[in-house]
């Protein structure tokens, strides 16, 4: 059963389908590591994390 963090960004990724396709897309790797640092904050990963949300229009 997926966790909270996971079906909130699958219902993001629904919402905003025209963000999906191409380049900019998350990786599974992204995904997986996204999901492991919303879980527990890592101050030293946080601007990467800031600039993945960034790129797909989460957050500005």
């Amino acid at each position: 059963m997926p966790s909270a963090i996971e079906r909130r960004l699958a219902k993001i990724e629904q919402r905003f389908r025209d963000r999906l396709r191409g380049v900019h897309r998350y990786s599974d790797a992204e995904l997986d590591a996204l999901i492991a640092w919303l879980r527990d904050p890592d101050p030293s990963r946080e601007e990467w994390a800031a600039d993945l949300l960034q790129r797909e229009g989460l957050i500005r």
